[in-house]
């Protein structure tokens, strides 16, 4: 198993193949080290194909196993675009490692595609499992790369090529809905999650439910041919039309008594979907409805968003922050937005980030602003969580929980 970082060890700039981490992390499970992390580099994930050239991937290789040498990792490629470096570190060393790996591998792509920084899907380029608590997500990303590793071996010439998302394409989505109709669309392609109050040794009340269209589920008979990552311009167009297909079904979706969510873009509060959603709720309903906008397109449409806040506190209904990185806590001021719910992505190497901006927590429920970790799917979310006095949580281990506390008293 990977030893501490420390001394360079030339020979494991080599990478193993994919084989060779399936065989290296059911040892680990064997016999299990703490303080043993997996970091997944996918530029498959974070960059659309045409981008992930044969000399970009070699650069990234280079980088890669230099960087792993230096902190004694084991370094794999387990398909040509996704790499792997399993390493033995103290978590504050971690933060550190996982910091340059991002850094480098962002200068690499600035330096081949000038210009691309705001169309890579940071989220996705470098992940961190801690494997004594995160082993089961680890092993679903290598599952995941196996899959990929398989559908490039059934096309090595790269015949069915993922192509650019058209304006085309978007006009399908619309074309769909309105064949369908309002309540078979959302029985195929919404979906729903819940967020729930609760922590480490409590059980877990659901207190919202948000509800969404499912871009994997709409892929499959609409457009599984399409590169989504890196669209830009038509990306933002393609969600304001999901915004105004979700207006329109949302009254067949939620019952008056219900407190749910609902993700908007800025734009969207100013169409002629969002007048007749209005026109057609109850005051009763819009008390327990929450419009959710990503902080970062707050901060680019800050004068439209003053004047949609007007319109939506007016009719009685809450606004929540989305999409707050932790790095990103106390940058805005969530207060001042207007907005009473706040929500903070749960990911790795997060502790240390919520912990320095400890104080901005403090001051946003201070103002009765409620923080929401979100994309939890790592135990030590809650125990982080208690330790800054969040009570409330949304994710894929929140579901499993209130799923196992309906199954127990049932």
């Amino acid at each position: 198993m990977p030893e501490p970082a420390g001394r360079a060890q030339g020979n494991e700039a080599k990478p193993k193949d994919l084989r060779g981490l399936v065989q290296d992390m059911s040892q680990w499970r064997q016999a299990p080290v703490s303080g043993t992390n997996l970091i997944a580099i996918s530029v498959t994930s974070a960059l659309p194909e045409n981008k992930r050239t044969p000399e970009l991937l070699e650069q990234m290789l280079d980088s890669l196993g230099t960087i792993s040498a230096r902190i004694r990792g084991r370094f794999y490629r387990a398909t040509p675009g996704d790499f792997v470096v399993m390493v033995k570190a103290e978590e504050g060393a971690m933060v550190s490692i996982v910091r340059d790996l991002k850094v480098e591998m962002l200068r690499t792509i600035e330096n081949n595609f000038p210009g691309t920084f705001g169309t890579i899907d940071q989220s996705r380029l470098v992940v961190c499992y801690d494997l004594i608590h995160n082993y089961r997500s680890a092993a679903d990303r290598v599952t995941r790369f196996a899959e990929t590793a398989s559908r490039q071996a059934e096309d090595p010439e790269g015949e069915n090529k993922l192509r650019p998302l058209t304006g085309s394409d978007i006009e399908r989505v619309m074309q769909a809905y309105k064949k369908f109709g309002s309540e078979r669309f959302v029985k195929a392609f919404v979906r729903s999650q819940e967020s729930a109050i609760g922590g480490p040794g409590k059980k877990y009340v659901p207190m919202m439910t948000e509800f969404f269209i499912s871009m994997d589920l709409l892929r499959k008979p609409l457009f599984i041919d399409i590169e989504m990552r890196g669209s830009g311009r038509l990306f933002n167009e393609f969600t304001l039309v999901l915004d105004q297909i979700m207006l329109e079904a949302f009254h067949n979706l939620v019952p008056d008594n219900v407190p749910c969510s609902l993700n908007l873009n800025v734009q969207s509060i100013f169409t002629k979907e969002f007048d007749q959603f209005i026109a057609r709720s109850s005051a009763e309903k819009m008390k327990n409805v929450v419009f959710e906008f990503r902080q970062s397109n707050i901060v680019e449409h800050f004068d439209e968003f003053q004047v949609a806040r007007g319109l939506i506190k007016e009719k009685g209904a809450r606004i929540a922050v989305d999409q707050i990185f932790p790095q990103t806590v106390g940058l805005v001021d969530i207060d001042y937005i207007g907005a009473s719910i706040a929500k903070i992505h749960w990911r790795a190497g997060a502790e240390d980030i919520l912990n320095e901006r400890k104080r901005a927590l403090k001051y946003l429920m201070e103002c009765g602003v409620q923080p929401i970790l979100i994309r939890v799917d790592d135990p030590k979310a809650f125990e982080v969580g208690a330790s800054l006095d969040i009570t409330a949580y949304q994710g894929f281990l929140v579901d499993n929980m209130l799923k196992q506390q309906d199954g127990q008293t049932a």
